[in-house]
Order: C-alpha cells, then sequence, then structure tokens
C-alpha cells in the first residue's frame, strides 16, 4: 500500500547528514572532554593548532578534491576521461600536500612564538605538519567518490575519521593524561591511516601517468588554484574571529569563544550535507545547459534550509546557558552572551551552504573566490576594530555583521548570473526554433 523506497538522491543527502552529524558530534564530543581536562587555557591552545590543520585541509590538496568532484561528475558518461583527471589528480595532490607539510614544518616557531606567543605551540604545529600528504590523498579520494556521488563510501570514511580522532584523543588525553599534545596526536594518527585507506576505494581508476595527461593536469591545478584561495580565504572567514582573539588577547578567550562557535556549528550541518549532493548535480545541469533546473533547485533548497535553521536557532538561544552550564561547568558562561550574538549572523548566512558549491559547480570558481575574499578581509577590519576594545562580544559582532553582508552580496551575485544564463539559454533557443 505505501512505498517508501527513496530516490538515489534522498538516499545521498541522508548519507551526507550522517557524515556531518557524525563529524559535528564527535568535535562537539571532544570538545567537552578537552574543556574539562585542559580548562579553558589548554582548550584555547588546542584550538588554534585545530584552526591551523584546518587551514593545512584546504591547502594541502591545492583544491584538487573539488576540481575532481566537479570534472568527475561533468565527465561521468566518459570513463577513460574520468580516469585520466583522478590520476592527475593524485599526482598533483602528494606534490602538494608534502610540500604544505614542510612550509608548516619550518614556520612552527615563528607561528607559535612572533604571532601567537605561546611558545608550546611549536611541538603541537610540527607534528600537525605530518598529517598534510595524508589529507591531500585523502582530498582526491573524497572528491572523487563525491563526483561519482558514491555517498555511502564517503560518508563511511568520514565517520570513520571523526570516530577514530574521538576515541583516540579521549584515550591519549584522559587515560594517558597527555594533555594538549595528546589531543593533537588524536586528529593527526587517525587522518594518516585513513587518507591511506581512502586510496584503495578509488585504485581502479588510476591510469599510468603519460604526456596526454599535461592539459589534464593544467586544468586541475587552475581550477584548483582558484579553489584553493576561495577556500582558504573563507576558512580565514569563519576563523578570523579566533585567530585574532589569540593575537589579541590569550587562550583563555579563544576557549571561552570556541565553545559559542562549536555551539552555531550545529546550523551548518543541514546545509552542509545538501551541498554535497547540490554541488555535483549543478554541475550535472550546467552541462546540459539546464539553467531553470539549477534556479528551481536553489530556490527550493534554501527555502527548507531557512526554516530549519531558524527553528534551531530559536531552540539554542533559549537553552544556551544551560547547556553550557551543564556541558562543561559554569566557568565557560563568558561564551553565552558571544553565542546570542552570533546566531544572528549565522542564521542568515548558514542556509547558503545548501547551495555554497554552486558557483565552483558552473565554472565560476574565481568570483566565488572575490566574494570570499571581500568578506574577509570585512571580517578582519571589523575584528581588528572591535576585539581590542570589547574583546569576545567584539569578536562575535565583527563575525555577525560580515556573515550579514556576505549573504547580500552572494544573493545579489547569483541572481545575476543566472539571470543573464537563462536569458541567453532562451534566446537561443528561439533562434534555433525561428531557424527550423
Amino acid at each position: 500500500m505505501f512505498n517508501f523506497k527513496l530516490s538515489k538522491t534522498m538516499w545521498d543527502v541522508q548519507w551526507s547528514f550522517i557524515s556531518l552529524v557524525t563529524a559535528s558530534l564527535s568535535h562537539f564530543l571532544l570538545r567537552i572532554v578537552l574543556g574539562r581536562e585542559l580548562g579553558s587555557s589548554g582548550l584555547g591552545v588546542y584550538t588554534l593548532v585545530f584552526t591551523i590543520y584546518l587551514f593545512g585541509m584546504q591547502f594541502a590538496a591545492f583544491g584538487i578534491g573539488a576540481a575532481l568532484t566537479k570534472y568527475v561528475a561533468e565527465f561521468s558518461d566518459d570513463l577513460a576521461k574520468t580516469k585520466e583527471y583522478i590520476s592527475s589528480g593524485l599526482i598533483g595532490s602528494v606534490v602538494t600536500g608534502s610540500a604544505m607539510g614542510l612550509i608548516l614544518y619550518l614556520l612552527s616557531g615563528t607561528i607559535s612564538i612572533n604571532v601567537f606567543k605561546i611558545p608550546e605551540m611549536e611541538g603541537l604545529l610540527k607534528i600537525t605538519s605530518l598529517c598534510f600528504p595524508f589529507i591531500a590523498l585523502q582530498k582526491v579520494a573524497l572528491g572523487t567518490l563525491n563526483g561519482f556521488r558514491e555517498m555511502k563510501t564517503y560518508a563511511l570514511l568520514d565517520i570513520t575519521l571523526n570516530g577514530l580522532v574521538l576515541l583516540i584523543s579521549v584515550f591519549f588525553v584522559i587515560i594517558l593524561e597527555m594533555g594538549a599534545e595528546g589531543a593533537v596526536y588524536g586528529f593527526v594518527l587517525p587522518t594518516i591511516l585513513i587518507g591511506i585507506v581512502s586510496l584503495t576505494f578509488i585504485r581502479s581508476y588510476f591510469v599510468k601517468y603519460t604526456g596526454l595527461l599535461n592539459n589534464i593536469t593544467k586544468d586541475i591545478t587552475l581550477f584548483g588554484f582558484y579553489v584553493v584561495l576561495s577556500s582558504s580565504v573563507g576558512m580565514l572567514y569563519h576563523n578570523v574571529d579566533s585567530l585574532m582573539l589569540g593575537y589579541f588577547m590569550d587562550e583563555t578567550n579563544v576557549g571561552y569563544y570556541s565553545i559559542a562557535v562549536i555551539f552555531i556549528q550545529g546550523l551548518t550541518l543541514v546545509p552542509n550535507s545538501i551541498q554535497k549532493i547540490t554541488t555535483p548535480t549543478i554541475a550535472s545541469y550546467y552541462g546540459k545547459k539546464e539553467y531553470n533546473k539549477i534556479v528551481e533547485l536553489m530556490k527550493n533548497i534554501l527555502l527548507k534550509a531557512y526554516i530549519l535553521t531558524f527553528l534551531f536557532s530559536i531552540c539554542l538561544a533559549l537553552a544556551g546557558k544551560q547547556l553550557i552550564i551543564f556541558l562543561f561547568t559554569a566557568e565557560f558562561l563568558p561564551a553565552y552572551i558571544p553565542l546570542l550574538i552570533l546566531l544572528i549572523g549565522y542564521s542568515i548566512n548558514a542556509p547558503i551552504g545548501s547551495i555554497g558549491g554552486v558557483l565552483g559547480g558552473i565554472g565560476k570558481v574565481n568570483i566565488s573566490f572575490r566574494i570570499a575574499l571581500v568578506s574577509s578581509l570585512i571580517n578582519i577590519v571589523a575584528n581588528f576594530l572591535l576585539i581590542p576594545k570589547y574583546g569576545l562580544i567584539g569578536a562575535s559582532a565583527a563575525t555577525s555583521f560580515s556573515f550579514i553582508i556576505s549573504t547580500l552580496v552572494y544573493y545579489i551575485v547569483l541572481k545575476k548570473i543566472f539571470q543573464n544564463l537563462v536569458s541567453s539559454s532562451n534566446s537561443s533557443e528561439n533562434f534555433s526554433t525561428r531557424k527550423r
């Protein structure tokens, strides 16, 4: 009587959502453990190191993973072509990952002592640098799986990584009492392991490198260049508040602020899980010049994302103080007011994540980079002006303000691009009809 069979797209969304929920939950639980075991100061040091690790995840693969998602989806009907792209991406990732790891290792002292004035960070950053080549390998595998829409395998790799990060970190911090160093090993060792294992899922697509792959390597590198610029600027955009708190104030304030941020990240769960599906779908529509379908998809997705985000924001605002006391103890109550302020900006900006890959999907990564750059500059200036005087309140206010501005800019740009695409498509169809 009832047909509960789910479409491929719905299954993909579910797997993507499960993956992101697992990641957020493991990070959330880990923050609880670290907050209780290390205190606000130790949590602050860990947060700064982990933020630099996140930057490394953007630079290590040089955008090759995102490039593979686009090209694999675009040429999914041409297996030989996709194999060439995947093989080129693998070779490039080994080079970029190793280079970025070496750079971080050499600069670890400068970053720790001259920038943040926290000498104990130096050793932690050197440990972190070891996993960069393996981050790059994992990005290649995940980008390929996403392009083929193999979201179950994609999700299982991500779930395994985040589960291991939680378990190993807890073991090192609580059982072995290794402090912040144990927490860093907790994400470095699983990253190395999963980076190696992930390649086994795409090994059948590797081909021997020949001169014919040079043009493909150029395509991937050029696309990846804009992706890594956009992603790194976007990463700076989302983390500059924590970094500047560490620069202007101290690791204790970074620890307080990280609690507000970890709660806020729940707003991005649903939108970001949906993006994993919309990006290859949009790339496919774009390749077929079905621009109207892209517009309808974006409208439908955004409406649902805003409704869910609004409901979650209300619940978090009402229960935030009690949750902080219950999960992290009253020591972290200074995080509550920044949490409320951040909710304003994130509630408006977070739903964009559901279509966040649209510009990359239609080959407009250069525009995505420009938007991210302008938004980051606004965020940096606002934080620079407000943090020295207002501390945590200044950081959260600056970030919310910049999120609202970037949301408006993004929507204006998207509207203009798709108006031109749809208009051009309609003109071509009318011309073809008259010609017949």
